[in-house]
């Protein structure tokens, strides 16, 4: 091995270059048999995840992975139905350039090599192309976004003066003005960010009908700024716009910019190309007269990535606008350091690559002649496509066709739908691997938008395009429908009435939206919160996922595995995964209770059963309903109308008992006098010859649990199978080692994941242990047939055959629901848990704290209350702590508010009531801040009603997140706390039509 690096064996390295043009040559000749894209797979991408490597690898691993790694998973633009953006299809020659530049290594910042002339000469080439005189500058660059920018730093120059370079703009009185196209290409918005005009100072010219620029519109705009004592300086011009490929009317613009003394830019990032066709001379020609013309070659040049260029008419201002020279790049008339001017005095870059040599193998190699057939193909092309399109009754074309880009649609029978419809296909259609063209919008419509720039591209592949956007059209428009609605949509579907919204405030029955709240303060966990960002982002992929995973499949048959995976999911993040347990989605708690009751009662259908429910005056509305088997609204989660109170057909009738966790004055039983009247209760309903449906509370929505461990286990083993214990901890506020324990005890868990974990309302879950599962057999028992109008087929898992009757389509609301609940979840899971525990301490025991020291409000449960401690407990974290936080609010007199104030306050704080009448100013931020806490629980003893603020995990997450990986963001969430309450003050203190005093 010697000290430099040239290889120890030449000839292995030239085996090696043989082995990768091989490779090469051998994918171009059968791209049209290969999928025009597909995705990465992940081992691929692990592979290019390695650390830093410290020793070398053999040359042939690395051709072998460039073989297998990287030709089949490029973006897919050599292809034949590669029709997105406006990729130019590359071409071997000037791949042969390419690699030819890469052996002389040449960096073209200046001085004198052959390099710099054959720049010189594709420079001169291009002077040709587009009349520019001998005297105008040029220089190439990595495409026609740099070309912009310098061109625009030219123009500032210009404008603004020498002094532009020594104090910027800062001693402009009167800011600098350019005009574009709303069609222009986004670089041109890049190059004012980047150049300090700012965005402000880029007016966006309205088009015509056939998307070019409004001259009219662009005189007067001109006009109004000079009235306005700015300064215009330039107008951008397009020659071929990206959207639809429009030429701007330059002559007039032209003309335009000629009167108000405006230099004219021209991006001709892939139109400029069609001055090689005659009939396109006429229109082109005035790029002669700009006074700079930016262009591409990897596009319709078809040279390989990257390369563009620009022309700038005058040359030494071109020149003075970067030419700084450091000592240590003194020119010379002779020697290495000659070849004046350098092309870093026409740019900012020092090191350039070799960017000439492919395009001068191109245009060598292939002759200008060859190219303008290729130009003149795709245009011919483009008419045939756009006449294809006219002639199928379900296609509509958005735009004239001026050049290679047509831009259409599927009419879908929904135009509700129509633009999603439409995205989805071009997504499909490049999943498929079938073609790729890109979508775009044309007057707010989505639109697929065919570019013609592959050589490659025959009549054919734009025939199987257009046959393959009916079929994928048809799926789409049919039995994939509903997977088209928008997330937001399907978040408050697949529940009952309590997900509907409310006309007036878009708010739910818990008072939360079906999409990000961010300006929300939100302490609302015990009951229902308004999705993050985060997770919403994570339905909405999730809810593409499925539409593609079900358009692959032609059918909607994936959302049965998916349900699957989605139950696999749940117990993997919830820690229980391998106890085997039967999951079963619902879409809320009251669902669940009511799947578990029918399951336990199908396994003896003969015997009286009787449901206990713990804390009956803490449950969900709908509880005695539920778990007696009937049903708990008018509407089912799918959407079926039922009479409210009525038995589920086919269930047993079930018995109702319920153990209030409260006294009649409302004040809370010690956890002794609960467990004995569950004793009791259990008991006596046992000795009567009744079976017992024991429903454990752990916690309710006011953060109460009964009966106690040690009584749970006493019960479960002094009556053995005479009594089925069903665990409601849909707050989700145990750890893994408290589920797994009841799992492992036999007791049938319910939760959900839009309490603690804080993800959209209605998600729950049945969770079956083993023993149970095991005892259900399917082939000697049925569930009562009347559940057929809860679960939809797709969600029935083990349940297939004991509920033949089901046959509702899938329950995609509550997937979407679950699948953000989750991604809550994981979230918090990856705060390392001494983190964790360090913030729900701080926030739980500052919260308490605050709520104590308001003057107007009283924790309803005191820390010195017997039943405050969770005791018996496995888990350390969430199951040993109190994170919901009830509490009482007075009137100034020492009154409580009654349930009606109390119901009051809550809606006022859920909104911005700045602008109500007795608002003092000083105070309108405060009233104007959206709090969401927890909604008022009646307490019927104390004739008023509870209020609560809840921890819940996004605080943790968020936190950890926000704060480099400690908690020091908690006292950022307390802050909020405190503004919760100062509300609550101020709500209390103004006069109707706040809260009124009693």
């Amino acid at each position: 091995m010697t000290d430099n690096l040239d290889p120890d064996s030449w000839a292995e390295l030239e085996a090696a270059w043989q082995q990768a043009m091989q490779a090469g040559i051998e994918h171009y000749q059968t791209l049209s048999e290969k999928p025009v894209w597909r995705p990465c797979p992940e081992e691929v991408k692990d592979s290019f995840r390695t650390p830093l490597p410290r020793q070398g690898r053999p040359v042939a691993e690395l051709v072998g992975q460039f073989r297998d790694q990287m030709l089949p998973y490029g973006n897919g633009n050599t292809h034949p139905s590669f029709f997105g953006w406006v990729h130019g299809g590359g071409n071997l020659y000037g791949a042969l350039g390419e690699m030819c530049a890469a052996l002389l290594n040449s960096n073209l910042g200046g001085r004198d090599h052959v390099a710099v002339y054959i720049e010189r000469q594709v420079l001169q080439w291009c002077r040709q192309l587009f009349s520019f005189p001998l005297s105008s500058s040029g220089i190439l660059t990595t495409g026609t976004s740099m070309a912009t920018l310098l061109a625009l730093a030219v123009a500032r120059q210009q404008a603004a003066g020498d002094e532009v370079k020594a104090r910027g703009l800062q001693r402009q009185d009167s800011p600098l003005v350019g005009y574009a196209s709303a069609q222009s290409h986004n670089s041109v918005l890049k190059a004012f960010q980047l150049l300090g005009l700012g965005e402000e100072f880029l007016r966006s010219i309205p088009v015509n009908n056939d998307f070019t620029m409004d001259t009219g519109a662009l005189a007067a705009q001109i006009s109004a700024d000079r009235q306005q004592g700015l300064t215009p300086f330039c107008v951008i011009a397009t020659a071929g716009t990206v959207n639809t490929g429009a030429i701007d009317d330059l002559t007039a613009i032209k003309a335009i910019c000629d009167q108000e003394q405006l230099w004219l830019h021209i991006d001709a990032a892939f139109g400029g190309t069609a001055i090689l066709l005659e009939e396109y001379r006429e229109a082109l020609a005035p790029m002669a007269q700009a006074d700079s013309v930016a262009f591409d070659f990897h596009k319709w040049f078809q040279v390989p990535y990257s390369v563009g260029g620009l022309l700038v008419k005058d040359g030494e201002l071109h020149q003075a606008t970067f030419s700084e020279r450091k000592e240590y790049l003194a020119p010379a008339s002779l020697g290495l350091a000659g070849g004046a001017p350098w092309f870093c005095e026409l740019g900012p870059e020092l090191s350039r690559s070799f960017l000439a040599l492919k395009v001068w193998f191109t245009f060598q190699a292939l002759g200008t002649e060859r190219l303008a057939a290729v130009v003149r193909k795709h245009c011919r092309l483009a008419r045939e496509l756009a006449q294809r399109v006219d002639r199928e009754p379900q296609l509509e074309r958005l735009a004239p066709v001026t050049l290679n880009i047509v831009c259409f649609r599927y009419q879908a029978t929904d135009p509700g739908v129509g633009d999603a419809l439409n995205r989805a296909i071009v997504t499909q259609l490049q999943l498929r691997g079938l073609a790729a063209p890109s979508s775009t919008t044309l007057n707010d419509r989505a639109a697929i938008r065919v570019a013609l720039v592959n050589h490659r591209t025959e009549a054919k592949e734009l025939h199987d395009l257009i046959d393959h956007v009916l079929e994928l059209g048809r799926l789409f428009d049919t039995t994939l429908k509903p997977l088209l609605k928008p997330t937001r949509w399907h978040l408050v579907k697949g529940g009952d009435t309590r997900l509907e919204l409310d006309q007036e405030t878009g708010f739910n029955r818990y008072g939360s939206l079906p999409y990000p709240r961010d300006e929300a303060i939100t302490f609302s966990a015990s009951t229902a919160t308004s999705v993050s960002s985060q997770a919403y982002a994570e339905a909405e992929q999730c809810r593409q996922r499925l539409l593609h995973d079900c358009a692959l499949a032609g059918s909607l048959a994936p959302l049965r595995r998916y349900s699957q995976e989605l139950a696999d999911a749940i117990a993997t993040t919830f820690g229980f995964h391998d106890l085997e347990g039967d999951l079963h989605l619902s879409p809320s708690g009251t669902d669940s209770q009511m799947q578990a009751v029918a399951a336990i009662v199908a396994t003896r259908p003969d015997a009286p059963w009787t449901s206990i429910v713990c804390g009956s005056d803490e449950t969900g509305s709908g509880t005695e309903l539920a778990v007696t088997g009937c049903h708990f609204d008018e509407t089912t989660c799918l959407g079926v109308e039922v009479e409210k109170g009525s038995r589920l057909e086919g269930m047993p009738e079930v018995a109702f008992l319920g153990i209030p966790f409260r006294d009649e004055q409302g004040e809370l039983h010690h956890l002794e006098r609960v467990d004995e009247m569950i004793w009791q209760g259990v008991s006596d309903t046992v000795a009567a010859g009744r079976r017992v449906i024991l429903h454990a509370m752990d916690q309710s929505r006011m953060g109460s649990w009964a009966p106690s461990p040690p009584m749970l286990d006493r019960i479960r083993r002094h009556f053995g199978e005479s009594v089925q214990v069903i665990v409601d901890a849909c707050q989700l506020r145990l750890d893994a080692e408290d589920l797994r324990d009841h799992i492992q005890k036999g007791d049938i868990l319910l939760l959900t994941g839009s309490k603690f974990f804080t993800g959209p309302t209605f998600s729950g879950v049945a969770v079956f242990p083993k023993s149970f599962a095991d005892r259900l057999d399917c082939s000697r028992h049925s569930l009562p047939r009347g559940l057929a109008d809860y679960i939809p087929q797709a969600d029935l898992g083990s349940w297939q055959e004991c509920l033949p009757e089901a046959q509702h389509p899938p329950n995609t609301g509550m997937y979407l629901r679950w699948q953000a609940a989750l991604d809550e979840a994981r979230r918090y899971y990856l705060v390392p848990k001494e983190q964790r525990l360090q913030g729900l301490g701080r926030f739980c025991e500052e919260v308490m704290s605050r709520i104590a020291a308001h003057p107007l409000l009283d924790l309803l449960v005191e820390p010195s209350h017997p039943c405050f401690a969770r005791t018996d407990m496995l888990g350390d974290e969430l199951s040993i702590r109190r994170t919901i936080f009830p509490f009482l609010v007075r009137h100034h007199d020492g009154s409580y508010l009654t349930p009606e104030e109390a119901r009051t306050l809550y809606e006022k704080l859920n909104c911005d009531i700045g602008d109500e009448p007795g608002i003092p100013a000083a105070e309108k931020e405060l009233a104007a801040q959206c709090c969401h806490i927890g909604q008022p629980t009646e307490i019927p003893g104390k004739k008023t009603a509870a209020l609560r603020i809840s921890a819940g995990a996004r605080i943790i997450s968020q936190c950890w997140q926000e704060g480099d990986g400690n908690m020091a963001k908690i006292e950022d969430e307390l802050e909020q706390i405190s503004t919760i309450l100062d509300k609550i003050s101020l709500c209390v203190d103004t006069p109707d039509p706040l809260v009124s005093q009693s």
